[in-house]
Parts: C-alpha cells; sequence; structure tokens
C-alpha cells in the first residue's frame, strides 16, 4: 500500500469516527435495487423486517428512522399477505420485496403475487358463490376499510407512501419511500 493510499485510508477511518453518533457508517454507492422474495406466510415478516433494517443501515440511516421503516415495512408485509391468503388461502401466495437505495433515498416495495393458476381458480371459485354476493360485498367492504386504514398509518413512519390494489388479481402493491437527513 502506497504511503498516499494509507494516508487516505486512515483519513476515512477517522472520518467514520467522527460520524458514528449521526446513525450508521453511510456505503460508497450511489445507486442500488435488490430484490427479495417470501412466502405469503406471516412467520417470514421478521425476514422483511431485518432486510429492510440493514439496506436502512447500508444506506446511512439514523438508528430512529430505521425503527420507522421497520415498522412500515412490518405493516406493508402483513397487509401483503392478508391478500395473498384472501386471494389464494394459505401457503400459495408470494410477497416481493424490492429494495432500491439512491443518493439519500431509500425505497421500499411490497407486493403480493398469487401465480396464475391460483388466481384462475379463486376467479372459478367466486363465480360459483354469487349467490352470496351481497354478504361477500359487505365483507370485502369491510376489508377494504381496514386495510386502507392500516396503509394509511403506514404512512406516518415514512416520508412518502403509495398502495394500489388490483382488483382482478387481488395483488396489493406499496411503496414506501424514506429520505435520509445529512
Amino acid at each position: 500500500m502506497s504511503p498516499t493510499a494509507a494516508g487516505a485510508a486512515r483519513h476515512r477511518a477517522i472520518l467514520r469516527l467522527i460520524n458514528a453518533d449521526k446513525g450508521y457508517f453511510r456505503s460508497g454507492m450511489t445507486m442500488t435495487t435488490s430484490e427479495l422474495r417470501l412466502p405469503a406466510d406471516a412467520a417470514y415478516i421478521v425476514v422483511a423486517k431485518r432486510a429492510a433494517s440493514a439496506f436502512a443501515a447500508v444506506a446511512g440511516f439514523d438508528v430512529e428512522a430505521v425503527h420507522d421503516l421497520t415498522i412500515a415495512v412490518a405493516q406493508a408485509c402483513e397487509n401483503a399477505i392478508a391478500c395473498a391468503v384472501r386471494v389464494g388461502g394459505g401457503g400459495v401466495g408470494q410477497i416481493r420485496l424490492t429494495f432500491t437505495v439512491e443518493g439519500a433515498r431509500l425505497e421500499v416495495q411490497v407486493q403480493s403475487t398469487c401465480g396464475r393458476q391460483v388466481v384462475a381458480r379463486a376467479a372459478a371459485t367466486q363465480q360459483l358463490v354469487a349467490a352470496n354476493a351481497a354478504e361477500r360485498e359487505l365483507e370485502a367492504a369491510e376489508v377494504a376499510a381496514a386495510t386502507d386504514l392500516a396503509l394509511r398509518l403506514m404512512g406516518l413512519f415514512v416520508d412518502d407512501h403509495s398502495y394500489r390494489l388490483n382488483e382482478r388479481t387481488g395483488g396489493l402493491r406499496v411503496r414506501l419511500t424514506k429520505y435520509r437527513v445529512s
């Protein structure tokens, strides 16, 4: 290692120590996107929370911001799993988390998916039970209202959020954005 490189490495180490109380260490990355796919099972929410915490730490967020993001991601996953289970039943769906770190911004997208055959089977089943349409509409409205409230509450923990429920497939897509304060 040349004397100049050793001096630069020592300087970076000193800067890390000076900035350690401001949050986690920041990575030199300018932009990265990663994806995580998990079964639509509530037992895997802890995996999603750990991944969100790790990405927030790499992006340089402080401990409080990491905690807020983790709460929002857990809520998004819980609602996405509920949508997948509602469409295909337990053990069939999947949730996909996409993490994008770009500068001072961390965006997390959570999406629930079921296979095409599961969606087709659910649609056929719904047609068979169309006789109970009024009861099912009331139940669907209550579920939609509860989901809407939970998704709006997520906005308290992030800087920007949006969500969309796909009426045809029953899948949910949530976008959460957190900005690092420099």
